[in-house]
């Protein structure tokens, strides 16, 4: 397999870092011990890439549920769902009322005109009985039929909901597939990256490897620095070219009298 180039990944975000600094000083800015700094800047590149590896999978840890976006739609199709039911048993209840007073209008209209009945009185009462249940059956009536255009106005506001719940379900659906197939994929370079960070680190001399841990607890994942144009590109400064010259061996650790990195030069 060839070798990657963990550089293309996206820097390291800040948020990772512990912001508390340790407690350790630097009498001078380089000591003897013969390392090779390019070892060093080989396992910072390991680093980089296992921790905005992690990085990317915490987010997508995060994102493994189901979104606002998703989480509204179906509460939008339930709250309409649940109009719908309640408009529908209004409606069953006034189609019912209304059935029972024309039956007792038709029970009433039946006696009246039957010639059953034949006292004046009576046959007055029954009038009124007959049109004060036509006027009640009028006005349930009407309200039946409000009832029916607004239970039309909410299906198909419910089918629009049921469509739009649909749509983004499947998208949620397929985005929680493309996190997956990505957590898998970064699991497998992790699994690939973990043990040659180990092996990288095992090849540094025991103080460097300290001092390299140390500093990028400190400086934010970043212990070594690259020296261009006699500037240390961790903080920017321009160094002392006693320093830069120290540091152009690569054969012992030279740190930036600023920022405290570890300077490396190709």
């Amino acid at each position: 397999m060839g070798s990657r180039d963990f550089s293309l990944r996206p820097p390291l975000p800040k948020s990772i870092i512990p912001t508390r600094a340790l407690s350790i000083s630097f009498c001078t800015p380089s000591f003897a011990a013969m390392v090779n700094v390019a070892d060093l800047h080989t396992l910072q590149e390991f680093d980089l890439a296992v921790d905005t590896r992690k990085l990317r999978l915490a987010d997508i840890e995060a994102h493994l549920t189901e979104t606002e976006e998703l989480l509204s739609a179906r509460a939008a199709f339930q709250e309409v769902e649940e109009k719908l039911r309640e408009l529908s048993a209004s409606q069953k209840e006034l189609e019912w009322d209304t059935g029972e007073i024309r039956t007792k209008a038709a029970a009433i209209e039946k006696k009246l005109y039957g010639g059953t009945v034949r006292q004046p009185k009576e046959l007055e009462d029954l009038q009124k009985d007959l049109e004060a249940l036509r006027r009640q059956a009028g006005a349930e009536e009407n309200k039946l039929l409000e009832i029916m255009l607004e239970v039309d106005a909410t299906q198909k506001l419910r089918d629009k909901g049921k469509a739009n719940l649909g749509a983004t379900e499947e998208e949620w659906t397929r985005e929680q597939a493309e996190l997956l197939k990505e957590k898998a994929a970064i699991n497998t370079e992790l699994a690939e990256l973990q043990p040659r960070r180990a092996a990288q680190a095992s090849e540094i001399e025991g103080p460097a490897l300290s001092l390299y841990e140390i500093l990028r607890t400190r400086r934010q994942g970043k212990a070594i620095a690259r020296v261009e144009r006699g500037m240390c590109q961790g903080c920017r400064i321009t160094l002392p070219m006693s320093l830069v010259q120290k540091a152009r061996s690569g054969l012992e650790v030279v740190q930036c009298v600023s920022c405290e990195r570890i300077l490396f030069m190709n």
